[in-house]
């Protein structure tokens, strides 16, 4: 296939939901052709991607052949993990360039994070796998402190809950079994401080630390982020070895986008996980590059091509950036007000409505019951923030 007079490349992309939207147009974009599958027939991605296939993303056989029919150049995916172990199998089997069955398996399952990722002055929270509920009730009690409870591979919060009693482990227990592939759930001390997401890309020659945030969470919901502010310097932490860690997190992966959540406690730097995609929310499409100036969807895409000497500028104009989502009260909306500034803002750069005017809204449960967001920058925190407080006072509902 050639496109004004250049080679175009077959890419398939795993995941077709509206995260994955950016890189199927970044594909398009690159002047290549780009085959998605997804589970669900009326999946957003469909609507962008040249070619679609209604396929469960965890069936690795059914998108193995897909790939096999197609005739694919390389296959990636970007905001899902669930997505990550598929890419891994379809890249070794056909011997297109990816990341390995096993260093996939390690950056998707958080007990081997545990015991693998052992790096100077990374610490990890104690934690258990448990089958059985006698299995976490005997581990809790050991611990000090509250818990986590999590599946062993899953995404967007669910199934994540901070337990501080023996009764509340067992009303959670089952609900966090349901998330888990294996029947096998992970218990963790509960780590105090604040939580950081590091975001960042490996070439085939080295990884670049490119964003950190400061994580706020809901009230209620101290698992589930309210919001993330990118600064370009911090004051409460070693800013300069957090990025050292970050680096060498990662010295196993061929290339890839990847995405670290930290806990800082105690004048430490706890891994919470670690992960080889994007953030979610777009935070590998927008937040990135506008925080660095670097488009690692762009690097995703040529290193998945076999492109190498990849340039990586570190010294571009830096912006501090936010992602942030709504939080407003529950019940039947009415009217929803700030949508014409939200649209007519320069900086800001995107924003979504999981719902409509007629809709019930709900207190979210987990990261995908969040009920919408919107992407900000300045050049300097306090206009960010300035920005922020402005949207909060401007956008809001109306109630029947």
């Amino acid at each position: 296939m050639f496109i004004l007079g250049k080679l175009m490349k077959k890419i398939l992309i795993i995941g077709g939901g509206k995260w994955q939207v950016p890189v199927i147009q970044k594909t398009k974009y690159l002047g290549h052709y780009s085959i998605c599958s997804n589970l669900y027939k009326d999946s957003i991605g469909f609507e962008y991607a040249d070619k679609s296939y209604v396929e469960n993303v965890l069936d690795r056989e059914k998108n193995l052949q897909i790939a096999i029919d197609e005739k694919i150049d390389a296959v990636i995916t970007d905001q899902s993990d669930i997505a990550v172990n598929t890419v891994a199998y379809i890249s070794e089997k056909l011997d297109l360039n990816g990341v390995g069955m096993d260093v996939a398996n390690l950056y998707t399952n958080k007990s081997r994070m545990r015991k693998e990722l052992i790096i100077a002055n990374l610490f990890h929270p104690k934690y258990k796998k448990c089958k059985t509920i006698d299995e976490a009730i005997s581990f809790f009690v050991t611990l000090d402190s509250d818990a986590i409870i999590k599946p062993l591979s899953n995404q967007s919060s669910r199934g994540v809950y901070k337990i501080t009693s023996i009764n509340e482990l067992k009303e959670r227990f089952n609900y966090t079994m349901e998330y888990s592939v294996d029947n096998t759930i992970l218990v963790e001390e509960f780590i105090g401080g604040f939580e950081l997401t590091v975001e960042g890309f490996k070439t085939n020659k080295k990884h670049y630390t490119l964003a950190i945030s400061k994580k706020e969470h809901y009230k209620n919901l101290p698992n589930v982020a309210k919001s993330l502010i990118y600064q370009t310097k911090f004051e409460e932490f070693n800013q300069k070895e957090i990025e050292k860690i970050n680096n060498k997190l990662f010295e196993k992966l061929a290339f890839g986008i990847t995405h670290v959540e930290y806990k800082y406690w105690n004048n430490k730097f706890y891994l919470i996980e670690a992960a080889i995609r994007g953030g979610g929310t777009k935070i590998s499409s927008h937040i990135i590059p506008t925080v660095s100036g670097v488009d690692v969807n762009e690097l995703l895409i040529k290193s998945a091509l076999g492109e190498t000497n990849l340039s990586v500028d570190l010294n571009k104009n830096k912006n501090c950036a936010v992602l942030r989502f709504f939080d407003f009260e529950i019940g039947k909306v009415k009217k929803i007000n700030g949508i014409d500034f939200l649209k007519d803002n320069p900086n800001i750069i995107d924003f979504d409505f999981e719902f409509q005017v007629g809709d019930i809204i709900n207190s979210p449960n987990d990261d995908r019951s969040r009920i919408g967001y919107f992407i900000a920058y300045h050049k300097k925190e306090k206009d960010l923030q300035k920005l922020i407080k402005e949207v909060d006072e401007k956008v809001y509902l109306e109630y029947e």
